[in-house]
């Protein structure tokens, strides 16, 4: 008696993922458009704009979190379409592409030292760290490390 109920639910356990549907998955062909990020939109109401999927927007892109867009920021959106919850909705963007943020030409070098947080260095050099954070390819704007030479980019 005590061997049939775990052979039992092992059997129950199997017909039940055995009888679960299962869904095709939409074609992904690349990007749809490029999106560039205007002051108070987020990731979801740019996804609700085109229909898409929000977690394949911050993938697509490498972003480290959901609220880590800023103003400015060129978002590539792919073709992941998907249902979203009602909510604020941001204005598509349907050119093309968008003019290329402008070249990282480094107008002086900063070597980060025992203290030092990219805030703290953008407000040294009075230049946006979401920036500077581009112009050096850091995708944690928290994880920069002692010794590490910052190129400090134009204005």
């Amino acid at each position: 008696m005590r061997r049939v109920f775990p052979v039992s639910l092992l059997i129950l356990g199997l017909v039940l993922l055995s009888s679960m549907p299962v869904y095709a998955q939409p074609k992904t062909d690349g990007i749809i458009v490029n999106h560039v990020v205007k002051a108070g939109e987020t990731i979801y109401c740019i996804a609700r704009a085109y229909k898409v999927s929000p977690a394949a927007i911050i993938k697509t892109n490498l972003i480290p979190a959901p609220n880590w867009i800023y103003p400015g920021q060129v978002l590539a959106i792919p073709n992941v379409p998907a249902l979203l919850p009602a909510g604020h909705t941001c204005a598509r963007q349907d050119s093309p592409t968008p003019p290329p943020p402008p070249a990282c030409t480094c107008a002086q070098y900063h070597t980060v030292v025992t203290g030092d947080n990219l805030y703290r260095i953008s407000l040294k050099y009075k230049i946006n760290m979401w920036r500077i954070a581009e112009c050096n390819k850091i995708q944690n704007l928290n994880y920069i490390r002692i010794g590490d030479v910052l190129c400090i980019p134009d204005k």
